[in-house]
């Protein structure tokens, strides 16, 4: 399920994935998990990698609905310290992001050893566990090409607004792609406002655009185990359409 994930896609990549609330379990491992309200909602995520039997994989905690991962405290983490902490590998700083669906709903499996749905405090940074994903290898480093599909391991309800623009990435086999968050890891000084103008500064392979639009009702993209997500080279996450 978890084919090609690169560390800095989780996301997005992941990326996540968040929430505040729990519901009911529908199922005896599962926990559900809901949030509106997060357009334009800052947050932040830990990827530790570790190396299993199978290769590289990345526990990966994220700060949304917990806090707004205040600056000075991201600024402050350290990766040889946060990794010794976890016995991991490595530690991917995945932040700060920006939240553009509107509401989400994420099921959380809570047999995993500590359960997904966890939380925990990194030097008094709370996170949330939301998932292990496999990292490949690329060059020799944990890594991925922008503009190449990555298969994100997740259960979620994304929902964008039709009151919100809807950026998209498309390739050029006419695959269309969502922006769910943007990200300021590249560009410390990108900005929600900024999005729609993206296109003039993005360098798009071959075939690829960019495009704004405005939907006529909220679009809700399902996805049952398996996401497909790109990143372009700015690291902002986008989710397959169709």
């Amino acid at each position: 399920m978890l084919r090609r994930l690169a560390v800095r896609t989780l996301l997005g990549a992941t990326a996540a994935v968040l929430a505040t609330g729990a519901a009911a379990s529908p199922a005896l491992a599962d926990r559900v998990a809901a949030n509106e309200g997060m357009y334009n909602k800052r947050y932040c995520e830990y990827l530790f990698v570790h190396l299993g039997s199978s290769g590289l994989y990345a526990d990966v905690w994220n700060t949304f609905g917990l806090n707004n991962c205040p600056a000075g405290q991201w600024k402050a983490s350290n990766q040889a310290a946060l990794s010794a902490e976890m016995g991991a590998i490595v530690t991917k700083l995945n932040g700060p992001r920006y939240w553009l669906i509107d509401r989400a709903q994420i099921t959380f499996n809570t047999s995993t050893n500590p359960p997904q749905g966890s939380v925990r405090s990194f030097g008094g940074l709370k996170m949330r566990l939301l998932t292990t994903v496999d990292v490949p290898v690329v060059n020799g480093a944990p890594g991925m090409p922008s503009y190449t599909e990555t298969i994100v391991n997740r259960k979620t309800y994304f929902t964008f607004s039709r009151r919100k623009p809807l950026r998209l990435l498309v390739a050029p086999s006419g695959k269309r792609y969502a922006m769910q968050a943007y990200s300021q890891i590249k560009d410390p000084n990108l900005r929600e406002p900024q999005l729609n103008g993206l296109g003039s500064r993005l360098a798009l392979p071959a075939g690829w655009s960019f495009k704004v639009t405005k939907i006529r009702k909220d679009l809700t993209l399902r996805t049952t185990g398996r996401t497909t997500v790109v990143q372009d080279e700015l690291e902002n996450t986008y989710q397959l359409i169709g």
